[in-house]
Order: C-alpha cells, then structure tokens, then sequence
C-alpha cells in the first residue's frame, strides 16, 4: 500500500495598506503577515483579512497587496530526514495494525471454540436425558434463554446430519442480528428443527422444515 510522504511547506509574507492603514493579515493565529501553505495539501494558502470599511459613500477606497514569498519552511531535519522518518512512522503503524489483526483473530478462534464446547457440552445433556427437541437445552450465548437459532459454520445441503465442527453459536430471538452473527457463521438453522439421537453414534438430526 502506498504511503504520502511529507510535503513541502511554502512561507509567503502578506500585507495590505490603503492611504491611512496598514493590515497584518492574520492565519491561524498568525499575526505578522507571514504564512505557511502546503501546496495541494489542506492546507492551501487562504489568507484571511480584517479591512477598515469606508464610511463615506461614493468615495472609491483603493487597497494594496504585497505578497513575498520567503522560501520553504526551515525544518530541523532535512527533507530526506522527514521523508525517513515517515516511512518509519508508517512501518510502526501498520505493524502494530497487523498485530492488532492478528490477536482480535486469535481472540475470535477462542471464543469460537468455547462457544462450540458450550452447545456442545448442552447437547451432551440432551443425549442423556433422551431430548428430542433441541430448544428444551441450547441455550443463547448472550444469555441464558432458549437458542431459537443454531450458527453453523458450513451449510450441507442434501445432508439431514450437523456434526460438530459446523456449529458457531447459538442465539435467542432478542440476540438474533444477522448483520453480527457469530465468528465464522456462514448460515442458521432453526432449533426447533433439531434432534438429537444415539444408534451407535451420537447424531444431530435436521428434521424436514
């Protein structure tokens, strides 16, 4: 990604008089007529100016502008000192940005895997208990109601199973945000539509909708 380097400043001294007054023009602050612009940057020269209004009407009042441009801005540090520096500056930044990446991932994958062991951990309790119905044991990561969805990671389609590497989280009706779903959730099934048997294995079943 490309980065801007430093532009270089411009220094010009401004000053308007007529035939009674001479006016510092003021930026920023700056009150003795002189100006730093960064030429097409933000920063474009505009020069703001408090003029005395004639009172007398009819009476043309003629105002003269002196503008001499001074040279660019001294800096402490060569132009190539502040283009270095920059880039450096630009270097830290994006670092530190691609850490902060990389542990808010790491973070997701973790809460990922305990939102997983958590339904799971539920399920488990619905195998002993011979629940039919998912509803009356998953309950919402948020809170502690009834899970009216079930995040998975993949869809199957075709397939009436879920296996457990597909489940992302659970969420009830007040949790439910599809634009905030959880890590990975790429689609949702109802829970109600869930059961849960043991033949030999332990299934997660897809009732027909």
């Amino acid at each position: 990604m490309a980065t801007k380097t430093p532009r270089v400043k411009h220094r010009v001294k401004v000053i308007v008089t007529d035939d009674e007054y001479v006016y510092p023009s003021s930026r920023w602050g700056n009150k003795d007529g002189i100006h730093e612009f960064t030429e097409g940057g933000y920063d474009d020269g505009t020069v703001f100016l408090s003029l005395k209004v004639p009172k007398k009407l009819g009476k043309p009042k003629t105002y003269t502008v002196t503008v001499e441009y001074l040279g660019e801005k001294q800096y402490k540090q060569t132009y190539a000192q502040r283009v270095n520096a920059h880039q450096k500056n630009q270097d830290r930044v994006r670092k530190f940005k691609e850490e902060q990446a990389r542990l808010e991932l790491e973070k997701q994958e973790k809460e990922l895997i305990q939102r997983r062991q958590r339904i799971m951990n539920q399920i488990e309790l619905a195998f002993v208990k011979e629940g039919k119905e998912a509803v009356n044991f998953v309950t919402c990561d948020k809170c502690d109601a009834k899970a009216k969805l079930l995040g998975l990671q993949f869809e199957n389609p075709g397939s009436s199973v879920i296996v457990p590497e597909q489940i992302t989280g659970a969420w009830c009706e007040e949790h439910d945000n599809k634009y905030k779903r959880p890590f990975k959730t790429k689609a949702a099934i109802a829970c109600g539509r869930l059961e849960f048997f043991y033949d030999g294995l332990r299934q997660i079943y897809v009732k027909a909708s």
